[in-house]
């Protein structure tokens, strides 16, 4: 009789890695602070000099710098071009990203409004 246990060992292995991984990504931002709202904001950066920067990494790292991590910076961030980037932000944090170097301008958007929910008939 042939047994494959040993072949089990390295799938069971990358499955328990997949789970933790899994759980981890799982794991809900912090609330944000009492009394104080989400709203929409515009970002204008200083594009860097250096050829083969990421420009969305840059991105997530200036905002990083006020969130405090790139994983709350990408689930913050709206939309993302060359010199600009729109993210979902407190008033207190859109003040303190203004003074990040590489920074140039802060702007509070409208907020987006959500589509009307429709039956399927315009």
């Amino acid at each position: 009789m042939k047994t494959t246990c040993g072949k089990m060992v390295p799938v069971l292995a990358i499955l328990a890695a997949l789970s933790v991984a899994a759980a981890a990504a799982a794991v809900d931002p912090p609330p944000k602070p009492k009394g104080q709202e989400v709203h929409l904001f515009e970002v204008t950066v200083r594009v860097p000099d250096r050829g083969g920067v990421d420009l969305e990494e840059y991105n997530y790292s200036l905002l990083a710098k006020v969130l405090g991590s790139v994983e709350a910076a990408r689930s913050a961030m709206y939309d993302t071009e060359l010199g600009t980037f729109s993210a979902f932000l407190t008033n207190n944090q859109a003040r303190r990203l203004s003074k990040v170097p590489g920074v140039l301008k802060v702007t509070r958007l409208e907020d987006p409004t959500p589509l009307p929910e429709t039956d399927g008939h315009l």
